[in-house]
């Protein structure tokens, strides 16, 4: 199963969502719980945000000055459940966003096959067996 289809998976079962859509952050800013941004400090310093679109921002608790750190609180985020989260691509990218929700898919792959097998996530039983057999997931008995 490819890359993609298992972050689309993941996202899915956790509710939550990324957006590359500015206007859905901000035109309609009641949608997205989160925007991470780049921004420059007046001494030209480059920092990163993370609060939703329309709230102030506060130094202590929506500025990074390091991007390192970033990925986990956006991953932790996704993966708490029931989020959007607005990032444009080439931040996405920058921060590895999908190589982090690929690692994190193993931590749910259990649940997510279970679910699939009961029907209340859709995905189809090609992909079940798929995550299965690629997993190691035997049948509950």
């Amino acid at each position: 199963m490819k890359d993609e289809r298992k972050i689309e998976i993941l996202l899915k079962f956790v509710d939550s969502r990324v957006t590359h859509n500015s206007n859905e952050a901000y035109a309609q800013y009641d949608e997205v719980d989160y925007a991470v941004e780049q921004e420059g400090t007046a001494d030209g310093y480059e920092v990163y945000t993370f609060k939703h679109p329309n709230d102030e921002v506060c130094i202590s608790e929506n500025v990074y000055y390091y991007d390192s750190e970033l990925p986990e609180v956006i991953i932790e985020a996704l993966l708490d459940g029931g989020v959007v989260i607005y990032m444009d691509e080439y931040m996405y990218e920058e921060l590895n966003i999908e190589n982090e929700l690929e690692m994190k898919f193993e931590e749910f792959v259990e649940d997510i096959i279970k679910e699939a097998i009961e029907g209340d996530i859709i995905i189809t039983k090609k992909e079940t067996e798929e995550l299965k057999e690629e997993y190691y997931v035997e049948d509950e008995e």
